[in-house]
């Protein structure tokens, strides 16, 4: 726990150690899937975009899709006809 401690202390990010505590939790909620981004992100009192930047700075995923996936995701429907 001494552990857990000193790596929510010494994060930069913000400065009071409640806020670095909720932050950590909250990430923690995402990652695991039991909150969405867009409620992860008003929990943090941020914007989905700020928080997904931050996110992929800190290099931490969160998305249910692998690489591939997203892609295709954005890309729109796939049309089964073939059309």
């Amino acid at each position: 726990m001494e552990e857990v401690n000193r790596l929510v202390f010494n994060f930069p990010l913000f400065k009071d150690y409640r806020e670095k505590e909720r932050f950590f939790k909250v990430i923690g909620l995402l990652v695991s899937h039991q909150i969405t981004l867009e409620k992860a992100a008003e929990l943090l009192d941020m914007s989905p975009e700020e928080l997904a930047f931050l996110l992929d700075k800190l290099g931490v995923e969160y998305s249910l899709l692998d690489e591939k996936e997203a892609r295709l995701e954005r890309k729109g429907p796939i049309n089964s006809w073939g059309n």
